[in-house]
């Protein structure tokens, strides 16, 4: 069985600006405000270029052109994130996975993060999985 803990939380809201990283901006503003557990709560917004690993692949891909941000969901600690990007095309073709560095606001992102105060969010390797992965500890 799953253990459930629970926290309070903080939330916090930003507007990205055209031509700003960003995943690279997010995990920066966790950084400089000492926050150690952060879940994303809402995306909105549009990117220029979107750099996706997909399911299974090493390497991520990178796609140029103008793409509306369908959802973004994920959690982010000081030293990294677990970030997925659904995006849609102006044909409203849909595609995601993966978030990596280098996605680019187009016109703005809007972005809404809910500071888990009674937690901290780290990761580590895996057996099972392969991967590093969270682990939730409860310090409240």
């Amino acid at each position: 069985m799953t253990q459930t803990i629970s926290s309070g939380a903080r939330f916090y809201a930003l507007r990205l600006v055209p031509g700003t990283d960003v995943l690279d901006a997010v995990q920066d503003f966790v950084r400089v405000n000492g926050l150690q557990a952060v879940a994303l709560v809402t995306v909105v917004g549009s990117l220029t270029d979107a750099v996706i690993r997909y399911a299974n692949q090493p390497d991520g891909t990178r796609s140029s052109g103008h793409f509306e941000i369908v959802s973004m969901v994920g959690t982010i600690e000081p030293t990294g994130a677990h970030v997925h990007l659904s995006l849609s095309d102006g044909s409203g073709r849909m595609f995601g996975g993966h978030m990596l560095s280098g996605c680019l606001v187009y016109t703005t992102a809007e972005i809404v993060l809910a500071h888990l105060k009674d937690f901290e969010f780290t990761r580590v390797p895996c057996a099972q999985s392969g991967y590093e992965e969270l682990t939730i500890r409860s310090h409240g």
